[in-house]
């Protein structure tokens, strides 16, 4: 723009100059500045539960979302009568067409109803919380979350689609692909719908973590900075397959996670910070360990590595190694009697008595010697030469790192003393390098040893560098929430359940995941006449075949079989010994606004209630409830007539544990009185069925 303003200043004529300025200004006015893309491309979900009728907007089945239908009229007790939009019918052809042969779509941005169906269930240990898993597109479950849970989320990780062109995710029912021009806007306005609401979701300090390779990297970048301008953004960079992926002309190893710290929120480190070169032979509570400088093992001899057979200059009276000579020639012979510039040489003499080798060269070790890493050990007269050890490379990058100090250094004998530092004082890296973060051994291995079959999933991410994710910046939250709307094959889940066995927490996980069928094996089922909805397509689905499967497995530690799980972690605990935790699924479903308003869907809305209240204990059914409903063990109530508040304040007074209530009236004044009257322990009160209502009625596109 400051370009074209220079350029319109030299234009000779004034009215058109004053024209052109004039309409620059506009387009400065509308410009903006960071991330440039189309918001507004339309996306909607296809929902089979819901019912075809009058009203409704539908598309076929097989068919993607873009050609959407308007069902007029029913025809018959199979048959409806629509139209192509945007025509509404008034001048569209219309079609008779069976209702089988249909699906109901919502536009992302509607109001819906959503609610949650329970599935199955695991208990495995009484009185903690309950991990949960929804089944549904992550939008809608993002609206159901913003009901239950504005405001309450400690971390969000996601790992969204890398939009890599290779047909890896689908907007409006299609595969996108490296062809599609909007590519890019297509990925962007997903993530930002989802991002809006996520948002919603995180307390004041809180922290954001989404995975994305090269791809979007820079577009997620500036995206997040938009859509949280207050946090503190910054990235970490993750090796996860080692061995490396050929993409044009470098071989690709790591992917990135965009981190977003709110409020105070930090990230802790517990002794490794993820980059240092790890140190089998060390343990971090001793001093660092000096290695031999004379070879051992195989090509040990001096035939083996002719230029590594060289004297070591010593000042046995200093004690200390003050230089190096050169190699020498293979065909001759050392002098162990003779003295070099004045100093005695120590060759690499082995305990045999035959010439070895050392092992490092002779310019490297002359480094390490003004550095002060080479250290003189005792004379020994039956090899008649010295013990000398050194910092090896490992050592040498921990220094570097700081991971270990340099406390003293002693000029006569010309060595460094060291010492690891404290844990506490080392920070995590940037850079992440750990052969624990390898998604291949540590992602599908494991995934492939839990669920005893063949590879069925792509890319799941490595257990330990989740872990790791999480353990950063929930060491200090136990009891943190942690929620995925990303979830894939459930490794969040895990990753929570094996770092709560480390300090005893009780973190608590909240996984969504849609049931996706892969292409190839979608139409071959609907080749069948088997459709989206169906049990026999579902069961196909990542939800249904991966992510509860593995849930529920690693909880149990064995199979539905009866198999128990194989291998262990890398504590030592036995996968067999499974969690003592707690886990149910669910699947997302749609209510009608009006059922709802007149109280025919208490039952339905009953596992979100639960789920707000922290998910403890059983959800008790509600049949032969009159006049309220406490259920014995789960710490919420709903008043379902407000004639008899005072009989259900007493019973929640007699209730310590209840903290959240519902009270079911019309009147706003009448909530009020009833909310300042509950005891002091009833942290949370919501109107019954107008929050319900109004939550998803107000959260649509245009209110985000």
């Amino acid at each position: 723009m400051a370009k074209i303003e220079d350029l319109i200043k030299n234009i000779p004529d004034q009215q058109l100059q004053d024209d052109l300025a004039r309409e620059v200004a506009k387009l400065k006015a509308g410009k903006k500045f960071g991330l440039v893309f189309e918001e507004h491309l339309p996306e909607n979900a296809q929902i089979p539960s819901l019912p075809v009728k009058p009203g409704a907007r539908v598309v076929k089945r097989g068919g993607n979302n873009r050609h959407v239908y308007r069902v007029l009229s029913v025809a018959s007790e199979t048959e409806v009568v629509i139209t192509l939009e945007p025509n509404g019918g008034e001048n569209g052809t219309e079609e008779t067409v069976p209702i089988q042969e249909l699906v109901v779509i919502k536009k992302f941005g509607e109001p819906i109803y959503p609610s949650l169906t329970p599935v199955e269930r695991v208990t495995r240990a009484p009185g903690k919380p309950y991990h949960t898993l929804i089944n549904a597109d992550n939008f809608h479950a993002l609206q159901l979350l913003t009901y239950t849970h504005a405001g309450k989320v400690d971390v969000i990780y996601i790992d969204p689609p890398y939009n890599t062109g290779a047909r890896d995710w689908k907007y409006n029912n299609d595969y996108v692909d490296s062809s599609d021009q909007w590519r890019h806007s297509k990925w962007l306005s997903f993530m930002k719908r989802r991002l809006l609401l996520a948002r919603r979701l995180l307390k004041t300090t809180s922290v954001l973590v989404v995975t994305i390779d090269e791809h979007e990297v820079h577009h997620l970048g500036v995206l997040l900075e938009s859509i949280f301008p207050d946090a503190y953004r910054q990235m970490v960079s993750i090796v996860v397959n080692p061995k490396g992926v050929t993409q044009g002309r470098y071989s690709r190893v790591e992917e990135h996670a965009m981190f977003c710290f709110l409020g105070n929120a930090t990230a802790i480190g517990r002794g490794d910070d993820l980059l240092t070169p790890e140190d089998d032979e060390n343990s971090e509570n001793d001093a660092p360990r000096w290695k031999g400088l004379l070879r051992s093992g195989t090509n040990a001899q001096r035939k083996d590595r002719k230029n590594l057979f060289y004297p070591v200059l010593v000042d046995p009276e200093r004690g200390a190694v003050v230089s190096t000579g050169v190699p020498l020639p293979f065909e001759e012979e050392p002098d162990l009697d003779s003295k070099i510039n004045g100093f005695v040489p120590a060759w690499p003499i082995r305990s045999d008595g035959s010439l070895g080798n050392w092992g490092v060269g002779h310019t490297t070790l002359r480094q390490l010697i003004q550095k002060g890493y080479v250290s003189l050990g005792t004379y020994d007269p039956k090899r008649r030469t010295y013990g000398i050890s050194y910092l090896g490379k490992r050592i040498q990058a921990q220094i570097a790192a700081g991971v270990i100090d340099i406390i003293q250094y002693d000029e006569q004998k010309n060595v460094v003393t060291v010492r690891y530092k404290d844990i506490a004082e080392r920070q995590i890296k940037t850079i992440w390098h750990r052969t624990t973060h390898d998604a291949g051994a540590y992602g599908s291995d494991i995934l492939k040893s839990i669920l005893g079959g063949a590879r069925a999933f792509s890319f799941p991410k490595s257990l330990y560098a989740v872990k790791d994710t999480l353990g950063a910046i929930t060491r200090e939250q136990p009891d943190a929430l942690i929620v995925d709307f990303f979830a894939g094959s459930g490794t969040t889940l895990h990753a929570t359940m094996l770092l709560n066995t480390e300090d005893n927490g009780s973190r608590r996980c909240i996984l969504v995941t849609n049931n996706e069928v892969n292409e190839k094996l979608a139409k071959e089922l609907n080749g069948k006449n088997i459709w989206a909805g169906d049990t026999d397509f579902e069961q196909h689905g990542i939800c249904e075949s991966v992510t509860f499967p593995r849930c529920k497995f690693v909880v149990n530690g064995l199979r539905d079989d009866g198999t128990e799980l194989a291998g262990a972690y890398l504590s030592g605990r036995e996968m067999k010994e499974g969690f003592e935790e707690n886990f149910e699924y669910f699947k997302l479903d749609f209510l009608d606004h009006d059922e709802v308003a007149y109280g025919e869907h208490f039952e339905a809305i009953l596992p979100s209630l639960w789920l707000m209240a922290g998910a403890h204990g059983e959800r008790e059914n509600s049949e032969n409830t009159s006049q309220w409903y406490i259920p014995t063990n789960a710490p919420y109530a709903v008043l379902l007539d407000e004639t008899a508040y005072t009989a259900f304040k007493r019973k929640i007074k007699d209730r310590a544990d209840i903290t959240h209530v519902f009270l079911v009236t019309d009147s706003e004044t009448a909530y009020q009185e009833m909310n300042d009257g509950l005891p002091e322990h009833v942290l949370q009160t919501r109107m019954l069925y107008k929050s319900y209502l109004d939550n998803f009625r107000i959260n649509t596109e245009n209110n985000l």
